[in-house]
């Protein structure tokens, strides 16, 4: 995902010098590493594990998987993910003004000890030794393990230049995460924590020290959640509140995150808690977290004759930025400062990152760091030192988000109530019956309540005199559109009803909340034919060929699904309807998208000849116009040889220009031809070795001529270690709306893959 540009800038020459002053610039985490640790540690502590007073961590990420080649990266966000985490974690100063450092963060800086991605992201480090692996020397001797790439309830799945087998499984890991160093697992990856039971039984017996293991419950979209997990981790939050804040922050619609506990008391981690007593043994917990919404509501194509009104955004003024992030503070109950970050996006914020505002459109998501996803929040502080409390359901909590939205002004007429959802704790326990039998029983309970609402459009359309029709309701989706209050399950039994609908932290039940919605141009409750601008739509024949051909290309929402167990896909339905990105997303209309629920089937590795099911979504957008423009390399370079030393490799970036017929990626021309280009047709090429930046810069254009240099490898250091990246990245200069930009990638070895002890990686 390709966040756009801050809309404040134009703003800026405006303020006056005090206003200036009373901003804070915010720099992004420095991408420089932090010095490795020499490897020294100190004995074992009392349970066993190896302890020192360094908080250190690795990254794991794989953005190609088999079969190699030039066809462009799998997962191009697991890059930006796991080193967006590196740089949080390694950050060491939050707010600079003028190159000084005025504001740290809540939590220590990190030391990164293992950075590996692509060749150098090996199984091997993640296997217990009696399976052929050697994590007792990888990531056993750090705190925190993160990895970014594809996933099944199977394992983590590494991918070109790892050593095979390349999935490490639950029996890859049994009894052994956690015996020396290693306290907490992140899992980027899709539905290693998903159902059955046994399913999660299997990782927990992989907790021999490791207190959390961190990932998706279903599939996950393919975006930087390092990002916002390591800021979140920075500023103070729980591991537990930075991995769901993350998930709420950018997955979309249908997803669910989950964290796998060996003590209920795990749950509210900090990265204090490193050197902290473990204690193995069962029962083991798992939170359940449902990032979702609302399914998109069917709409007939044909009905509508194949188009869908434009809706332009209305960005809020400066002034209306202001005053929209008072009344969230008031709301909320926290004090809101106003902070410029021209990395990513312009933010409000409150100091402790709580509360955190788009200043574009209003964007908002807060959450309260002493109750919502904790263990040990004052509510419970307060039930057990024998004060009275009553139990909230899901009519109370309804009415306690209703009352909270009106009395703080936060309503909005586009959003229609959808359910209460609730987030879960489980209680997992192994029990063994007279007949030696070991079974597994849960006991799950209601730690909070979300009260969701959908955005909903309803439009009009136009139609013939004396010809009668119903209106339209269009469903708004993606990660932007997500309306929700965050509701205790219980709270003091002398809180009234006004007292309820406030903040925890005034005594009420309300723990945070998210949403925001970004201003239309035309009023959501009465667009008519006639009133507004139309798209014209593909139909669905067209976007079935492309979802089957080319996803990666024109999905807004990439679903990253491993391809070598990938058995079929079948879409079970497909409906129009809007796509609003995340905060900082710089769009300039909501997108008009089907909206794809998809049935994918997956083999089964642990059971052979099996096979599961794992239900996605995806969204495409109606028209070729409003999609990114087509990235994608072309090279006769033997991608699987090592780099040789003044060697010319030349790569060619596909005539983006052309439609997908006349770069012959249209497999069937007689039937629904792709003959349209993919964006505007206006585009730029530039080249880059690694990584994006003006540093690395390697020329522009269609061609590129690149002379092999094997000393380089893909961080850029001497050494002729791992690979290198030659990154395409192809822009869009007729569209002024994100998506606009797409990136290709092609990896060159540098050396040939050595599977080799740590020392010679």
């Amino acid at each position: 995902m390709k966040y756009g540009q801050n809309l404040w800038r134009a703003n800026w020459p405006a303020l006056s010098l005090a206003l200036m002053l009373a901003l804070l610039l915010v720099l992004a985490p420095s991408a420089a590493l932090a010095q490795d640790s020499d490897g020294d540690v100190t004995p074992a502590a009392a349970d066993g594990k190896i302890n020192n007073n360094i908080l250190e961590f690795g990254v794991w990420w794989v953005e190609d998987y088999p079969p190699a080649g030039a066809g462009g990266s799998d997962l191009p966000a697991t890059r930006p993910d796991a080193l967006g985490l590196r740089d949080y974690l390694t950050s060491d100063c939050k707010t600079r003004i003028f190159g000084i450092c005025f504001t740290n963060w809540s939590s220590p800086q990190w030391t990164a000890r293992f950075v590996y991605g692509n060749t150098s992201a090996w199984s091997t480090d993640w296997r217990r030794s009696a399976n052929g692996g050697s994590e007792n020397s990888y990531i056993d001797t750090i705190d925190l393990a993160y990895f970014a790439g594809h996933g099944s309830t199977s394992g983590i799945i590494f991918g070109v230049g790892s050593p095979t087998p390349v999935t490490v499984s639950k029996n890859d890991a049994l009894n052994s995460w956690g015996d020396r160093d290693l306290d907490w697992i992140g899992l980027a990856a899709c539905n290693v924590l998903d159902d059955p039971v046994s399913n999660l039984q299997g990782w927990g017996e992989a907790m021999n020290g490791v207190r959390l293991i961190l990932g998706f419950k279903t599939v996950m979209n393919d975006v930087a959640h390092g990002v916002e997990f390591g800021k979140a981790i920075r500023d103070g939050y729980t591991f537990t509140q930075a991995w769901f804040r993350a998930a709420d922050k950018l997955q979309s619609q249908n997803r669910v995150a989950r964290v796998l506990a060996e003590q209920q008391a795990y749950f509210d981690d900090r990265p204090a808690q490193h050197n902290a007593n473990t204690v193995v043994d069962w029962p083991k917990y798992y939170l359940t977290h449902a990032v979702g919404s609302e399914p998109a509501r069917f709409v007939d194509a044909a009905a509508i004759n194949y188009q869908m009104p434009v809706l332009k955004v209305q960005p809020l003024s400066l002034d209306e930025s202001l005053k929209q992030a008072d009344t969230l503070g008031a709301a909320f109950g926290v004090t809101v400062s106003v902070i410029i970050s021209g990395e990513i996006v312009d933010i409000a914020s409150s100091l402790g990152g709580e509360l955190e505002m788009d200043v574009a459109n209003g964007l908002f998501l807060h959450t309260d760091t002493t109750n919502l996803w904790k263990t040990e929040s004052e509510l419970s502080v307060m039930a057990a030192s024998g004060a009275a409390m009553q139990a909230i359901d899901n009519n109370a909590a309804k009415r306690i988000a209703d009352a909270f939205l009106q009395q703080n002004g936060l309503t909005r007429e586009d959003a229609q109530f959808f359910e209460v959802a609730t987030d879960t704790l489980t209680t997992m326990d192994q029990v063994v019956t007279a007949s030696g039998e070991t079974v597994v029983t849960l006991d799950e309970r209601i730690t909070n309540y979300q009260v969701i609402y959908s955005r909903i459009f309803i439009y009009s359309p136009s139609v013939s005199a004396g010809a009668v029709t119903q209106p339209v309701e269009f469903s708004v989706m993606g990660p932007g559109s997500k309306f929700k209050i965050y509701v205790a399950a219980e709270a003091p039994v002398s809180a009234s009803a006004a007292d309820l609908a406030r903040p925890a932290a005034q005594g009420g039940a309300v723990l945070g909340g998210m949403g925001g919605y970004r201003r239309l141009q035309v009023n959501p409750q009465a667009a008519a034919g006639g009133q507004v601008e139309l798209v014209s739509m593909l139909p669905e024949t067209t976007i079935t060929k492309l979802f089957q051909h080319l996803e990666k290309h024109v999905a807004l929402d990439l679903i990253p699904l491993a391809p070598q167990y990938l058995v079929g896909r079948e879409i079970v339905s497909m409906t129009p309807a809007y796509w609003e990105g995340p905060m900082g997303f710089g769009q300039t209309e909501l997108i008009p998208v089907y909206a794809l629920e998809v049935k994918n089937t997956l083999s089964d590795t642990e059971n052979l000849g099996s096979t599961y099911v794992v239900s996605s979504t995806t969204y495409i957008p109606v028209e070729p116009g409003l999609m990114a423009p087509l990235a994608r390399i072309s090279t006769t370079a033997d991608l699987n040889a090592p780099v040789a030393p003044g060697a010319t490799i030349v790569f060619e970036a596909l005539d983006a220009s052309k439609t997908l017929v006349e770069l012959g990626l249209d497999p069937d021309p007689s039937q629904d031809p792709l003959n349209f280009v993919l964006g505007s047709g206006e585009v730029t090429y530039t080249w880059y070795l690694n990584e994006v930046s003006d540093e690395t810069k390697l020329g522009t254009g269609r061609i590129l001529n690149y002379v092999g240099d094997p000393t380089k490898d893909f961080e850029g250091k001497d050494g002729g270690l791992g690979a290198q990246r030659i990154v395409l990245v192809v822009e869009d200069t007729g569209k002024d709306s994100e998506p606009k930009t797409s990136q290709a990638v092609v990896t060159l070895q540098s050396v040939p893959p050595l599977y080799l002890p740590a020392v010679q990686r």
